[in-house]
């Protein structure tokens, strides 16, 4: 079974690309439209602009959407997993140098 996370990625991914099947089929239609001079080609390329405004908008949002979802369902971000990585592995080092420093205390006193 998959997980949370996994569920809400793939639904934000089925949004998207189903905004950016909704946008080809709407750049179709304003071709097809202005090759029977329904539509001219200003009025088809201001819409199209638009279109790809409103479009990017909407992809900003489902990003913001879920990434807002995540963080309610208290999911640790790629960010602060690899803060908390380099932060492991700092006390790593630092709990080796204290090994070693305590090692050498121990052969300097001698039996």
């Amino acid at each position: 079974m998959k997980g949370p996370t996994e569920i809400v990625k793939k639904l934000a991914l089925l949004q998207i690309g189903f905004i950016s099947l909704v946008s080809e089929k709407v750049e179709e239609l304003i071709r097809e439209l202005e090759e029977r001079g329904k539509l001219s080609e200003e009025e088809g390329r201001r819409f199209l602009e638009e279109l790809k405004d409103n479009l990017t908008r909407k992809k900003e949002e489902v990003a913001k959407e879920v990434e807002r979802i995540l963080k309610e369902m208290n999911f640790v971000t790629r960010e602060e997993f690899e803060e908390l990585k380099k932060e492991v592995e700092s006390l790593r080092a630092e709990i080796e140098t204290l090994r070693a420093l305590i090692k050498s205390k121990g052969e300097d006193e001698g039996p």
